[in-house]
């Protein structure tokens, strides 16, 4: 018969709903229906119980070890047999379930649970598998990988619900299990993208994914543009933001983007791409697969923060396209540089880059000079078009930074420890619902009666963001129900070929370039006479007002 088991808890990540059970029919199993167990963090264990297999039921026990302190062996294991007896010689505690008429299900035929030894907390604490125990007991805690649980919070949990006192690196090797048995071996998630990319073309036709792999059959790029992007792309203004940002899991990489602004002024992910590094090779890789995707419109631009490997992939591939550097990473580099970052002179750069005629221009320009000659010629050597507003070939709109893309790195801050199947999915699942909360955003904009072509661009009205949004992006099927033709699973990807991320905790955050560590923090400067610390209003030297007497 088909049994069907379902419960709310079942296990970590799941909707609740068990796979069903290929069971013989006979009365002596239909018995037990309403009483078998399905969770293996069951609490109390006594004879006569059942379980829905010998996993359930092994996992059961080890859990109970933990609990209660102690230490068993396995004494016999066999497809229809699971016998436990204590570590101890002569010891009385044993445990023994077997299957039930050939069936799947064990159910405990033998238990005793009193000890005859002294072999409890002494050698339990050395106990080799207690990491993967409690590993699988704090599984739900890393589903989501925004969530912050530390071996601090696994020893404080462990301590006061279970009474089980842990060492620091006991934690920390529970919580290296648990990540392992959610997301698996982070060298099996290579394998698994050629048939992750199939699914994902036949779920969204229409959108362009790319797997490049080395001689060897090793991983070098991959690329993944929805079809959804696609299809916005052409309601959007044609400014394209790109960046990049490294990767933490154990083979580490990069991760670059593309981004866009919608009618609303909100992110749209364009494309991502995982690549070994940012280097010549890897961003023109990127650049060819996004032409070939979105083509090259009128007006179109591109900005970034200057990396020269972006501008060196953007000339070859789209020669003559107007490239712009963000605004702030030019500040960033005069204050390195000049050691320059006094109210008057940041107030005066952005005001000058985002001039709106040569006039204002040229007279905050010589305002900057009076400040500080070199940074004036700094600015001029990285050519007036790339970063002020009034000397831009094509309408870069208000996009004068690439912050749309820091912000998009932000999201994804967490998810980037993740290996690469998972990262991807959980890129897709975050372009999943922000397509769905947008299109009602969209809906519910308020319709005015005047027309727009008086007053804005139609890559701002109502039209355009509902179109941008148009096609969604729906669920993936479960990939139990993933119907792969035999030649994508026989595709081999092994993981790169470059150094393995080593032991240890990982760096979380990127490495800094050396003027970013040189480059002090910032500093009030005094318009008086300089000084650093306070303004011009607070400062003690300036000189006093004489005062008129009538």
């Amino acid at each position: 018969m088909e049994l069907a088991i379902t419960n709310d808890s079942t296990s970590a990540c799941s909707s609740g709903s068990l796979k069903l059970l290929e069971i013989p029919s006979s009365p002596a199993i239909e018995e037990y229906q309403s009483e078998i167990i399905i969770k293996s963090t069951q609490t109390y264990i006594e004879e006569g119980q059942v379980y829905q297999d010998k996993q359930t039921v092994a996992a059961a026990m080890k859990n109970f070890s933990v609990m209660h302190k102690f230490q068993f062996r396995v004494k016999r294991l066999s497809h229809r047999s699971y016998w436990l007896i204590c570590v101890a010689e002569n010891c009385k505690w044993h445990f023994k379930a077997t299957s039930i008429n050939d069936s799947a299900m064990f159910k405990i035929r033998s238990f005793s649970r009193q000890h005859t030894c002294s072999l409890m907390d002494e050698t339990f604490i050395q106990r080799k598998r207690t990491a993967a125990v409690v590993g699988s007991m704090v599984v739900p805690k890393y589903c989501d990988p925004k969530t912050v649980y530390t071996p601090k919070n696994i020893q404080t949990d462990m301590l006061s619900e279970h009474g089980l006192n842990l060492s620091y690196m006991q934690a920390w090797r529970a919580k290296e299990k648990a990540l392992q048995f959610l997301r698996g071996n982070p060298s099996d998630s290579y394998s698994k993208l050629p048939k992750y990319f199939y699914i994902l073309e036949e779920t969204y036709p229409g959108s362009v994914v790319k797997l490049k792999k080395a001689a060897d059959d090793c991983f070098l790029y991959a690329f993944v543009a929805l079809c959804t992007s696609i299809s916005g792309w052409q309601h959007c203004r044609p400014v394209v933001v790109v960046d990049g940002t490294f990767l933490k899991s154990a083979y580490r990489g990069i991760m670059l983007t593309a981004s866009t602004m919608d009618a609303a002024g909100t992110i749209l992910p364009l494309a991502y791409d995982v690549v070994d590094s940012e280097n010549d090779a890897s961003w023109k890789w990127f650049f060819e697969q996004f032409k070939e995707t979105y083509g090259e419109r009128p007006s179109m631009c591109v900005v970034s923060d200057r990396n020269k490997s972006i501008l060196k992939a953007t000339s070859i591939v789209y020669p003559g396209m107007p490239h712009y550097s963000c605004m702030w990473h030019i500040w960033t580099n005069i204050r390195s540089k000049f050691k320059k970052g006094h109210l008057q002179l940041h107030e005066l750069y952005f005001a000058t880059a985002r001039s709106y005629t040569l006039d204002e221009f040229n007279e905050r320009m010589l305002k900057i000079e009076e400040v500080d000659p070199r940074v004036k010629s700094y600015l001029y050597d990285i050519g007036y078009h790339r970063w002020s507003r009034v000397h831009a070939t094509v309408n870069r709109t208000f996009t004068m930074t690439s912050n749309i893309a820091e912000s998009l790195n932000a999201v994804t801050k967490e998810a980037r420890e993740l290996p690469i199947y998972d990262l991807l999915e959980y890129m897709r699942m975050l372009l999943e619902r922000w397509m769905k909360e947008k299109l009602l955003k969209a809906k519910a904009l308020r319709h005015r009666k005047e027309t727009y072509e008086n007053y804005c661009s139609p890559y701002y009205t109502r039209k355009s963001l509902l179109l941008t949004y148009e096609m969604s992006v729906n669920p993936l099927p479960d990939e139990s129900k993933w119907d792969v033709p035999q030649h994508i699973l026989d595709e081999v990807v092994k993981p790169p070929a470059g150094d393995k991320r080593q032991p240890g905790r990982p760096h979380k955050e990127r490495y800094k370039i050396f003027d970013e560590i040189k480059s002090k923090k910032y500093k009030v400067s005094c318009g008086n006479g300089g000084g650093e610390g306070h303004n011009k209003r607070t400062c003690k030297n300036a000189p006093k007002k004489e005062m008129n007497i009538m």
